[in-house]
């Protein structure tokens, strides 16, 4: 699961996470990285799944940080199957 916190531990504003469901319980959130979050607001992550893993390492989302077109607007980034 990848979702949007502003959970103690991020760069600031919200953040991506994610957590590995083994089939009883949910790993602890872990933060998708500098590469992703910014000081600014990263929401919406969207990713491809199936009953037990995404299929694509592609996920889009949408951020408020400078350098867009105003607003929150929408990136993509590869990341990592696991």
């Amino acid at each position: 699961m990848v979702f949007a916190s502003d959970r103690e531990g991020g760069f600031g504003g919200f953040d991506l996470w994610y957590s590995v469901y083994n089939g009883q319980e949910w790993s602890a959130p872990v933060n998708l990285g500098g590469e992703i979050n910014t000081e600014y607001d990263e929401y919406r992550p969207v990713v491809v799944s199936t009953e037990d893993s995404y299929v694509n390492d592609l996920m889009v989302f949408s951020s408020n940080r400078p350098g867009g077109k105003g607003g929150f607007d929408l990136y993509y980034v590869g990341v990592p199957k696991r």
